[in-house]
């Protein structure tokens, strides 16, 4: 791997004062940010060796990806590496962002854009050099040429894929009629010119990388979890726990009616409130100091002509609002109607209860300045239908409405007001996690900042939350990627389909409440060896004298028993030894089983034989009548059933005694998605 000998060098001396010139980003934070990327650079490849190794960065969302990226090239750059390819969305907003970024933050590198690699420029020997290319096929064929130019075959070469687990993945993988999808073949393409490079994807939602083939090109060798900075506002602040209905950040309201938006002419209440609430808001910012320009972003449903016809609507109300704060600019309270006046008045109170620790300025003071910069608001439409998108903000007030165009990679600065009117009826984990556009460093305008949505999003906002906190642990415990998602609500998917295979992957299995075992447990003498002696050791009567009793246990416990191989090597997709103990693992990290658990013996002296109907496969392990919840154990917490089999030749076995574990997980609507290749 490859070796650090400088973490001062002027790279990243430079890039140390630009982000704390230009990003504001403290010396602290960077160097949590030098370490993140230390850990990513001492996994890459050794320049000097052949071959080829992948990596993850896994982030959170909108907590500075990119930030991680210049740090590592310019880490790279130090340590004797000069070649890039950073590969970043087809999207021209962001991909001029990340191009100004990358132009921006390292003064010392060549960089060039869509324009240089399609003209083939050519670069100045010895200098770094940093491709930044949009993901099309065109665009990667056009970097392929200059690689060819400048002669990287035989040269170290660093590639980054920024959101790798979009666009860059083979949508035909289970289609072998049709070739592989393009971009992710001429991704291929330019790594097969390569005789060392290091790949790096990042994202903050990699459970589509994680799901590929462990032979895939695209499953990650080692991951790196990143750690926001400071002011960093995400899931755990806003989705921790199940109390959102009392949250001073959440709003519940319900589903936007689209067909009576249609007709109605006008936009619902809950609507109104937030809108009112956002310009309270920036007022209230402003007064106490603060110059920014504030965003409020409106998701209305994923049809364009919902967005059409909701930005008309916004646009008319704020109007309305406008023409009557404007009567009588010096005092507005008098120039409004009295049903305006309330609900201005209640969204002026509801501010109240997040601005505690500061003076919160008058209600007619508030009034005033929104008056006198309500006319500095636009609105726009953002969807693929539109030019327009996440520039420059050049009004007081942007409310931006849309829906799938303002996901991933997409960053609303300074958002104060999020509003979900509507969600997708099969959702995807890292979807959702994509359009949380309301995370990110967003410490300073937190009491002015709220999310309005119906219940069952919000729940949906924990379940995933939860899901990415586990992933993200046991990536980070490991630094090697997991094979298996928990989802913590059956109702959703981890990712797309058409990126996975299906032939590898099961999106639902080990699902909460059922019970499982290895169906043609190991009996061969010369397989288990010393394996039932260990388990007797273990399991003994001295500790558990009492059959079919349940026995209070910790998950560690279990996880030891557990830690031996009971199923036959390709017998069954039902029970994988490594995967149950993965999932277990999972049920470890969640406080709601503080590592509780119950272990049964239920036999020592079992006559379990073959299945008469196929025989690969065991009979009844645990009686019919117990087979829901057996021998009165907690349905909350998991259980492990231990069955001591005799193994009897005229049972179909090899006369020696083997232990057959049955594991009970605790009841839940959860699931877990499996990678089982």
């Amino acid at each position: 791997m490859a070796q650090i000998n400088t973490l001062n060098g002027d790279n990243i001396t430079n890039l140390r004062e630009y982000l704390h010139d230009e990003e504001n980003i403290s010396y602290d934070d960077f160097e949590q940010i030098l370490q993140t990327a230390s850990e990513v650079l001492e996994r890459c490849l050794e320049p000097t060796q052949i071959g080829y190794v992948k990596g993850l960065i896994y982030g959170h969302i909108q907590s500075g990806k990119t930030s991680i990226i210049l740090t590592t090239m310019a880490l790279a750059a130090d340590n004797g590496f000069n070649n890039f390819v950073v590969m970043t969305s087809n999207l021209n907003d962001i991909y001029e962002q990340t191009l100004e970024r990358i132009k921006g933050a390292l003064d010392s590198f060549q960089v060039f854009g869509k324009t240089e690699i399609r003209q083939t420029s050519r670069a100045t020997h010895g200098l770094p050099l940093a491709l930044v290319c949009p993901k099309s096929p065109r665009r990667l064929r056009d970097a392929l040429n200059i690689v060819q130019l400048s002669n990287w075959q035989n040269q170290p070469v660093i590639i980054i894929d920024d959101e790798a687990d979009q666009a860059s993945l083979d949508t035909n993988i289970n289609d072998q009629t049709r070739p592989t999808s393009a971009v992710n073949r001429a991704i291929v393409d330019l790594r097969n010119h390569l005789n060392s490079h290091t790949y790096l994807q990042t994202t903050a939602t990699p459970q589509a990388l994680l799901l590929q083939d462990s032979q895939s090109a695209f499953r990650p060798d080692f991951v790196v979890v990143t750690e926001p900075g400071t002011g960093y506002v995400g899931g755990n602040y806003f989705f921790d726990n199940n109390n959102f209905s009392n949250s001073a950040h959440i709003r519940l309201v319900p589903d936007i009616d689209l067909d009576r938006l249609r007709t109605s002419n006008r936009i619902p209440d809950t609507v109104i409130q937030s809108m009112l609430l956002f310009f309270l808001g920036a007022a209230i910012l402003r007064i106490q100091g603060n110059s920014k320009k504030y965003t409020y972003l409106l998701h209305t449903s994923f049809r364009q002509g919902d967005h059409h016809l909701a930005s008309v609507l916004v646009e008319n109300f704020k109007n309305e609002l406008m023409n009557q704060l404007r009567q009588n600019p010096n005092a507005p309270i008098t120039g409004v109607s009295p049903n305006l006046l309330t609900q201005l008045q209640n969204a002026y109170d509801n501010l109240q209860q997040t601005f505690v620790n500061v003076t919160i300025p008058l209600f007619n003071d508030v009034l005033a300045e929104t008056a006198r910069r309500i006319t500095s608001t636009e609105v726009i439409k953002i969807n693929s239908d539109t030019d327009e998108g996440i520039g420059s903000l050049t009004r007081k007030h942007t409310l931006y409405i849309g829906g799938t165009k303002l996901g991933r990679g997409v960053t609303v600065k300074n958002l104060l007001v999020t509003y979900y009117g509507r969600d997708a009826q099969q959702p995807q984990m890292d979807t959702v996690l994509q359009h949380a556009r309301m995370y990110g460093y967003r410490q300073n305008e937190l009491p002015a900042i709220r999310i309005y949505l119906p219940t069952h999003l919000a729940q949906r906002f924990v379940d995933i939350h939860v899901s990415d906190n586990l992933v993200r642990e046991q990536c980070q415990a490991t630094h090697l990627p997991i094979q298996l998602i928990p989802l913590m609500g059956r109702g959703i998917r981890p990712t797309r389909r058409n990126v996975l295979n299906e032939n590898t992957v099961t999106l639902l299995t080990y699902q909460g409440g059922r019970q499982y075992f290895p169906s043609l447990p190991i009996s061969d003498p010369n397989i288990l060896r010393n394996q039932t002696q260990e388990l007797d050791n273990l399991l003994s009567t001295a500790k558990y004298s009492n059959l079919q009793q349940p026995y209070g246990v910790t998950i560690d416990d279990i996880l030891e028993i557990l830690s031996f191989q009971y199923q036959t090597p390709g017998s069954s997709r039902t029970w994988n030894d490594d995967l149950i103990r993965q999932a277990v693992s999972t049920l470890q990290d969640q406080s709601r089983y503080q590592n509780t658990g119950s272990l049964i013996i239920v036999n020592r002296k079992a006559d379990i034989g073959r299945s008469q109907d196929r025989d690969d496969q065991v009979g009844a392990v645990l009686p019919p009548h117990n087979r829901n919840a057996p021998y009165n154990i907690n349905p909350n917490y998991p259980a492990l059933l231990m069955t001591r089999n005799i193994g009897s030749r005229d049972k179909g076995w090899y006369g020696v005694p083997f232990w057959i574990p049955v594991i009970r997980f605790p009841d839940g609507n959860y699931a877990f998605s499996v990678n089982e290749s």
